[in-house]
């Protein structure tokens, strides 16, 4: 007489062996970073780091998340060995490294207004649990070798898909400070070979406006001029709200912080374009509105005729030409 095998109840499985390691591994993780976190708080708000002499504290802060390793990598051990996740030191090795990659890899979230520490708690969870789940002993119960390879290819992608992310948050927040300069955005009509680089806001000092700057570049050397043959052939561009002391043709001083200052003449080119030079300093004056954009630059080697040209193409331009949106 034979019987039929009895199904066991699904809800008295006990959770599978990679969940038994995994969630008090990630635990550990997260009391890992939340120590990490407030050892750091009562470091930098103590007394001692705050009356530390010359640079100290600062020395602290940035020495700290390293000087952590150590004791984090202790304290998980212990703690993993008393769950008796096995092996123990491996988990909390593996786990700290993980962590420490995360942390340095995923840069994106360092711009949060808010919640950037609970990005660091989770990071600590995530860490630790996949610490424990690559580091299970029983061959049996490790599962294909492809599942952890593509856990592994997708933390080593991590890096590329950062830093696009990060570069599209940069230029998001660059373009929200753009629409928010209250200064019209003047930008030339570029030719083939040349970029804007350089773009940011400078706050009003006094009653004065803010001013709004760039460079225009050549896409020869790459971006960012470092010799001084490089740095010659870009032309800066500042553009601000006309001041009183700006008349041309015969006082074109634009933009300046101080009063009074040397305003002389300019020669008139286009329509709201003026031109003035200073042996090979050459600069072009052009007025939009109630703006006016200066460029500046050494000629040669830039072209005097290209300046020109630059400055009678300027026009209001949407935050996203300034950032290649």
């Amino acid at each position: 007489m034979s019987t039929a095998p009895i199904e066991p109840v699904a809800g008295g499985q006990p959770p599978p062996g990679h969940l038994r390691r995994s969630v008090p591994a990630a635990g550990v993780g997260v009391a890992a970073a939340a120590g990490s976190l407030l050892a750091a708080r009562l470091l930098l708000h103590s007394a001692a780091c705050r009356n530390a002499p010359d640079f100290g504290c600062l020395g602290f802060a940035v020495l700290w998340p390293y000087l952590w390793l150590l004791p984090t990598f202790l304290l998980s051990w212990a703690a993993l060995y008393a769950l008796r996740i096995r092996p123990a030191w491996l988990t909390a090795l593996l786990g700290t490294a993980l962590g420490v990659y995360l942390v340095q890899v995923v840069t994106v979230v360092r711009g949060l207004a808010t919640g950037a520490e609970y990005v660091q708690l989770l990071w600590g969870a995530v860490a630790f649990g996949l610490a424990a789940w690559f580091t299970r002993l029983r061959t049996r119960t490790r599962g294909p070798l492809w599942r952890r390879a593509a856990v592994a290819l997708g933390l080593v992608l991590l890096v590329p898909l950062n830093s696009t992310a990060a570069t599209q948050a940069a230029r998001s927040s660059l373009e929200s400070r753009l629409a928010d300069a209250g200064v019209p955005l003047l930008g030339p009509h570029l030719p083939e070979g040349y970029h804007l680089e350089g773009v940011g806001i400078e706050a009003p000092m006094g009653d004065e406006g803010p001013t709004f700057y760039y460079r225009v570049s050549p896409d020869s050397p790459g971006k960012g001029a470092t010799t001084m043959a490089q740095m010659q052939q870009e032309i800066q561009v500042f553009v601000g709200p006309v001041q009183p002391g700006f008349t041309p043709p015969s006082h074109c001083t634009a933009l300046t912080s101080g009063w009074p200052v040397p305003s002389p003449p300019c020669t008139p080119v286009a329509p709201g374009v003026w031109r003035h030079a200073n042996y090979q300093y050459v600069m072009y004056f052009a007025r939009v509105g109630d703006a006016v954009a200066v460029l500046q630059a050494t000629s040669p080697p830039v072209s005097d005729t290209f300046l020109g040209e630059l400055a009678t193409t300027m026009q209001v331009r949407a935050p996203s030409y300034f950032t290649g949106g």
